[in-house]
Order: C-alpha cells, then sequence, then structure tokens
C-alpha cells in the first residue's frame, strides 16, 4: 500500500498526523484549512459580509448591476479636510480616497491600495447637511463615506466600529466647519473636520460581476 492509499483510509486528523511526518507541521496544517469561497458580488446577501481587495466589507443594498458595500472596519484615521470645511465635495479625505495610480489602483493609503477603479461604479452622493440644507448640493465618488440618511437606513446591517468614524454629512453651514460621525456605541455625533483621529470606513459600489470572498458573518 502506497501512502496514497494509506491517506484514504484514515480520518482527518489521523491524516493531517501523518502528513505532519513527512513535510511537517505547517505544511500538513494548510492541507485540511477550508478554503474560502468565490462569489460574484451580486451574489452575496444583503446583510453579509465578503472580502475584496484584502478588505472586509458588509453589503448594505444589492441590484442586478451593482452592490453597494461599507467597511466593516475603521481601516485608518484621517481629517476630514485640513481645511477645516464641511463640504465633502472640497474636502482633502475625498480627494485621497479617489486618487488612482496609472493601473488604476487606489493610491495614498496601505488598507485601501488592492481597491480597483474596474472594479467600481461612480455613484452620485447627496450632500445635503444634517439640518436640512441643500446648498451643497451632490457629487459623484468611486469611493466615498456613508452619508447619515444612508447610516440610518442601513443601521441594522452595519457593525459598530472599535472607536467614532466620519459620515459624509456635513452639521450646518452655519457651523461650517463641523460633520457628523458616528461614535464606537452606534449614535451620531459630530467633530471638526480638521481632527486627524477621525476613522475611515470606505463606502463603495462593486460591479455585479466583481469577484469577492464570502466571509462568516459573526
Amino acid at each position: 500500500m502506497n501512502k496514497f492509499e494509506r491517506l484514504k483510509t484514515m480520518n482527518p486528523q489521523e491524516a493531517q498526523a501523518f502528513i505532519a511526518k513527512i513535510v511537517g507541521e505547517d505544511s500538513a496544517r494548510k492541507f485540511f484549512v477550508e478554503e474560502p469561497k468565490t462569489i460574484m458580488a451580486a451574489e452575496a446577501e444583503v446583510g453579509s459580509f465578503i472580502k475584496y481587495a484584502g478588505i472586509e466589507w458588509v453589503v448594505l443594498n444589492r441590484t442586478a448591476s451593482k452592490v453597494m458595500v461599507l467597511a466593516k472596519h475603521r481601516l485608518f484615521n484621517r481629517a476630514f479636510d485640513t481645511d477645516e470645511s464641511n463640504n465633502w465635495a472640497n474636502s482633502s479625505l475625498r480627494k485621497e480616497l479617489n486618487n488612482f495610480n496609472e493601473q488604476g489602483f487606489q493610491r495614498g493609503f496601505e488598507h485601501t491600495e488592492n481597491i480597483n477603479k474596474k472594479d467600481l461604479v461612480e455613484f452620485e452622493r447627496d450632500l445635503t447637511t444634517d439640518d436640512g440644507i441643500t446648498d451643497y448640493g451632490k457629487c459623484k465618488d468611486y469611493i466615498s463615506l456613508i452619508s447619515c440618511e444612508e447610516y440610518r437606513k442601513f443601521r441594522k446591517f452595519i457593525p459598530n466600529a472599535d472607536d467614532w468614524w466620519w459620515t459624509l454629512t456635513g452639521d450646518s453651514l452655519i457651523y461650517s466647519c463641523s460633520v457628523r460621525g458616528v461614535g464606537s456605541g452606534g449614535t451620531l455625533g459630530y467633530g471638526n473636520a480638521c481632527n486627524g483621529n477621525g476613522g475611515v470606513r470606505p463606502l463603495c459600489v462593486l460591479k455585479s460581476d466583481t469577484e469577492v470572498e464570502l466571509c462568516e458573518k459573526m
């Protein structure tokens, strides 16, 4: 009986121990690690977690052609705008997030460098302030932040973060340096736009045929 035939007679624990004697424990362990399930983005259920570009995302909404996803965690800290404006259209963070290199990959942030523009759908952002003023109008992003209105709409799907993080919604025009944010407990608050401790949870819209990994729901 050769080694392959012997393996077929063993249970998983016995097989792993047997292979470890031949190739070592670390290598043997790789044979028994469950491979991630790869699916198209459009197959992911709303509220499920997926991995794309090395980042875990929660699926907020989907149609036949696109899927809206929010980063499951705060990826890094950054000022909303270094000039202290709460208008997302002009913010320094928006410019950084939507800066792509010649190959179409997001440039500037270690955690987002594998996001590829070809996988994304440009989508409209409503910049209505939290007190209802529409003077900031609208803009379009490939990588964005969630608005307060969207946060309320999709709140039941969004896990809390380990610290506070930005929305794209300005507090008001009167307090033009104040931006709405979300606390670690999920409640809405506000912060000064130039505060570099604000957490960033990117919001993207993936093309439906983008290949992603399905993650375990926690």
